[in-house]
């Protein structure tokens, strides 16, 4: 519990610090955009790459088609939830998008293998940066077309979701890198999460703090994202025989507070991104609690 509770204090401070450096001035729209662009666009693939490739864990090749494909039917699963109940919300139109979008996908990169790293230990770093191949698929096909109301192939096949794939096979046919471009990875990977929450917390500075907190749809939208897919998510996975650690990792990432990446994504190609930043903010605060729970009656 206490590892889940630090990684996600970590991540609250690093938007708060976003927030006081676009109060600053330091953070302006201009170089937030940019900020936006680099860590979807450069950092993130790479870190993706070095997080599949150079690892310990051990797992077995074989192993990787079934985590992508578990990982794939959560999102489905998240999917078919979210086309259920965010009609019940009544949102606006052009807020229906990021709705769904948000309960679809959580943030399953930047918090979610960190989180899975420091509870369960050993190969859930591994299986946690697979789940992202699928994500990042849909993140930027699905994802920009329900934010933004844009599509295209060549978005699609994002640099994240093609440096996860190749490294995926590459993992699977056991090629072996050279150990110092795998540390270079690493390296650069290292500021994939404190960029991106200087985003989160640059755009939450620019919107007045009354209508953070007069978003009511947020309550059961939160309550749904932090509670509701994972408690299904975990139902489901006891009638199948999963190695426990990427069960774990599952039931974790289902449990993640609302994605990042589309903050970045509604700053990068138009969108309502301060609906995003205000579901982002809610939900990552609420998880200071949720998550240290999962943590601590699933995986004692």
């Amino acid at each position: 519990m206490s590892a889940a509770l630090s990684q996600i204090l970590t991540i609250f401070l690093a938007i708060l610090a976003g927030f006081v450096c676009r109060k600053a001035k330091v953070l302006t729209e201009e170089n937030t955009s940019a900020l936006s662009n680099i860590v979807v666009k450069i950092i993130l693939p790479f870190y993706l790459f070095g997080a599949i490739l150079r690892t310990d864990a051990g797992v077995d090749p074989r192993a990787v088609p079934v985590a992508v494909g578990l990982s794939a039917g959560m999102f489905l699963l998240s999917a078919l939830i979210a086309l259920a109940v965010v009609p019940l919300l009544r949102p606006p139109k052009e807020d229906r998008g990021v709705y769904l979008f948000e309960l679809m996908c959580g943030n399953v990169t930047y918090i979610g293998i960190p989180v899975c790293a420091a509870v369960l230990g050993g190969s859930a770093s591994f299986y946690a940066s697979l789940l992202n191949i699928p994500y990042n698929l849909i993140c930027f096909s699905l994802g920009i077309f329900l934010l933004c109301g844009k599509f295209s192939l060549r978005k699609a096949l994002n640099p994240a979701f093609l440096a996860g794939l190749a490294a995926a096979i590459l993992y699977m046919l056991r090629v072996q890198l050279p150990p110092v471009l795998l540390s270079g990875c690493a390296f650069l990977g290292q500021a994939t999460s404190p960029c991106a929450m200087l985003v989160i917390g640059s755009v939450l500075a620019s919107v007045p703090i009354r209508e953070i907190v007069s978003e009511w749809r947020a309550v059961p939208f939160v309550l749904l994202r932090l509670v509701g897919i994972a408690a299904l998510t975990a139902l489901l996975l006891r009638f199948l025989p999963v190695d426990p650690t990427l069960k774990g990792v599952l039931i974790l990432m289902a449990a993640m507070p609302a994605a990042t990446n589309s903050t970045m994504l509604c700053t990068i190609y138009g969108g309502n991104r301060a609906l995003s930043a205000k579901l982002i903010f809610l939900s990552t605060a609420l998880s200071l609690v949720s998550i240290p729970l999962w943590a601590a009656l699933y995986f004692g």
